[in-house]
């Protein structure tokens, strides 16, 4: 029977609703609401609409739990002699009926009275005695699975093991030795007394080993500061814990595991006792880290490395991607100069996620650009994407704006299919309300999209995004409310070097985006050049949590901002691939806060990293050999760097200095 269940449960939600239903069990004080758990837990995990519990006492069958019964049948009594297959449970064999015509006329019409026109009934046994039943039912003719008739077998072996012990520890432990994830018991101080032996296959442990706290010896020593951070204080507050950390296997190999610890109380409400699970994630950690990769690899290839820059005119971007799901997104923007010396920018977002829509952008932003060296209208150019897009991509739809700006930077022209429509800041004037317009690309034959022209004064900010930006709140009209305070924030002040993600900040402050978030900022001045780098300080300085991915990729992006500004495009493309490196691997072993400053006050920066964790210590540790696979990056830091340098002081702090290649041009002030 127990190959069995582990057969039938093979999903890591049914092992979960499987172990979540015994944890509910375990916590019951009385047998009437034991089996009013199981009840439920049978009919989430069968999926059979009726399911019932009947006890035998006086050669008379009492259904004390049930759901999906019709008519009142709670307590129903009915005599041992009125039930056909009374005689099979009697004996320790279960009854089966899939159809009202096997059953004959008494039982069918006695089924049919509650609902019932299919029975599978399994016999709870006392030694040799049957005192009771488990049943699932249907309200016409069913086949009834090998699945269904495991489920209700191993809910009456729980149900006949609780009966018969009263226990209810002895009965849990019983049972989830059937199941294939590990399962754990402590006594109220968290100190524990007993695994399934899972953990032993697992671990390779002995008993002795296992026993108290020496579980302790199996957690990469990583991740073993966090749960004897969390584990404690669960403990003092009799809180349910979840929280992953990889376990040694017997051969040495580190698993990712997710663990769900909870209490058992009494009837008073004490902790008697703590259960918990542990289940084997290291393949769906796998398979995100591998999505992770695919999704940074394809945002480098679809995103521009560099936007156009001009004397009056400043583009800044900014990009985030959700996090909550780690899926590969469909948001981009571009700018790019046209031969007419007008300069063409979009931005859009492709319906789904995933690599589909990834690889539609990437067409997407080619097709716009082919389009923009035949036409320099944005409706011409968004209609033709339309065309290749149901051609190339009929199951997808996008949402998307086109702009053009005039070789004089007096005019922006825009066309927009279904897009948010943009906002505009003037310095003296109230923000208008742009017109937008057309439907998505790909859904509707020969659609009508047309060409607004805004007026461009000095000293005015166009702004572009992606629907994340507004609809982060659930409510797109608050979300748009923000957004045009923060652009009226940053338009107010002077020449900012990114204004971006000054805007993402003022909107979404450090909160990972539930949807992607793309943003693409036009400022225009009449010396926009020389406000920018008048605007340079000496020496900039970022701090942020080293578990806050979000704001560490922030700075990362305004470091090469910073660089780009004054330095050479090569040569600032080969310091962010250090600054990138460093970034990386401070976040990934970096316990906590991280200080960086870059300090140009010679003619190349000085990039420095301050952490108080492991994670420079050991990147700095590996730098003298970094030949092998795994290390390409530290081999870029090691090549590329003019020079490095390394601090370590007494509190456990690692300062790591770095002269990046790349050259000043033109003046920093102080």
């Amino acid at each position: 029977m127990l190959w069995n269940v582990e057969r039938v449960l093979t999903s890591e939600n049914e092992l979960a609703a499987l172990s979540a239903t015994w944890l509910e069990m375990a916590q019951q004080s009385d047998l009437q609401s034991i089996e009013r758990a199981a009840v439920s837990g049978l009919l989430a995990l069968s999926g059979a609409p009726i399911a019932y519990i009947a006890r035998r006492e006086d050669d008379a069958w009492t259904i004390s739990a049930q759901s999906g019964l019709s008519g009142d049948v709670a307590g129903l009594s009915v005599p041992e002699a009125d039930l056909p297959y009374a005689a099979e449970l009697r004996a320790g064999r279960a009854s089966i009926y899939e159809d009202p015509r096997e059953m004959g006329p008494a039982l069918a019409a006695a089924l049919n009275a509650v609902g019932m026109a299919a029975l599978y009934a399994a016999p709870i046994m006392r030694g040799e005695t049957c005192i009771g039943a488990v049943a699932i039912g249907y309200d016409r003719p069913t086949r009834i699975s090998t699945r269904e008739r495991t489920l209700v077998e191993l809910f009456r072996t729980h149900l006949a093991t609780i009966i018969g012990n009263r226990e209810l520890v002895n009965s849990l432990e019983l049972l989830a030795e059937s199941v294939p994830v590990i399962v754990l018991r402590t006594d109220p101080s968290g100190w524990i007394n007993w695994y399934n032996r899972r953990w032993y296959e697992f671990t390779g442990q002995t008993r002795e080993e296992a026993a108290g706290w020496g579980w302790q010896t199996a957690h990469h020593p990583v991740d073993f500061q966090r749960v004897m951070e969390e584990w404690p204080r669960s403990l003092a507050t009799g809180r349910p814990i979840t929280i992953e950390f990889r376990l040694k296997r017997y051969d040495g190999v580190y698993h990712w595991h997710l663990a769900r610890v909870e209490p058992v109380r009494d009837d008073k409400g004490r902790i008697i006792s703590w259960y918990g699970t542990v289940v084997d994630i290291e393949e769906q950690k796998a398979a995100l880290e591998r999505s992770k990769r695919i999704a940074d690899a394809l945002q480098t290839a679809f995103l521009p490395p560099s936007l156009p820059q001009r004397e009056r005119l400043q583009l800044s971007a900014n990009y985030i991607s959700a996090e909550q799901d780690s899926r590969v997104g469909g948001d981009w923007y571009d700018a790019f100069e046209l031969p007419s010396g007008e300069l063409l920018f979009s931005i859009g977002d492709v319906g789904g996620h995933g690599l589909a829509a990834s690889l539609a952008v990437g067409r997407i932003r080619q097709t716009i650009f082919a389009a923009s060296h035949r036409t320099s209208d944005p409706a011409s150019i968004i209609a033709e994407t339309d065309r290749m897009l149901r051609i190339q991509e009929p199951d997808i739809f996008v949402t998307a704006l086109v702009g053009v700006v005039s070789a004089d930077e007096r005019t922006i022209r825009y066309a927009s299919a279904g897009h948010p429509p943009p906002i505009v800041a003037y310095p003296e004037k109230p923000m208008p309300d742009l017109p937008t317009g057309g439907p998505p690309m790909g859904v509707v034959d020969d659609p009508n999209y047309r060409t607004h022209e805004v007026a461009i004064e000095p000293d005015t900010t166009f702004v572009v995004y992606t629907d994340g930006m507004t609809e982060f709140r659930h409510d797109a009209i608050q979300g748009e409310q923000l957004l045009r305070e923060a652009v009226a924030r940053v338009q107010s002040l002077p020449l900012t070097q990114t204004p971006a993600q000054d805007i993402y900040r003022n909107v979404l402050g450090a909160s990972a985006p539930p949807d992607d978030v793309a943003i693409l900022v036009l400022r225009f001045s009449p010396a926009a050049a020389d406000a920018q780098q008048a605007e340079i300080p000496l020496k900039r300085e970022w701090r942020f949590h080293a578990s806050d991915a979000h704001t560490a990729h922030a700075a990362r992006v305004e470091v090469g901002e910073y660089l780009r500004t004054f330095g050479n495009e090569a040569e600032v493309f080969t310091s962010e691939l250090i600054v990138g490196e460093l970034l990386a691997n401070t976040v990934e072993h970096a316990p906590g806060l991280v200080h960086m400053t870059v300090d140009w006050s010679r003619e190349q920066p000085m990039l420095v990293v301050r952490d108080n964790g492991p994670g420079l210590r050991s990147l700095v540790a590996e730098l003298p050999d970094v030949f092998s696979e795994g290390k390409r990056g530290l081999y870029l830091i090691k090549t590329l760097a003019v020079d490095w340098s390394v601090e370590n002081n007494t509190s456990g702090a690692t300062t790591l200095s770095v002269v990046l290649p790349v050259r000043r041009r033109g003046h920093i002030s102080r």
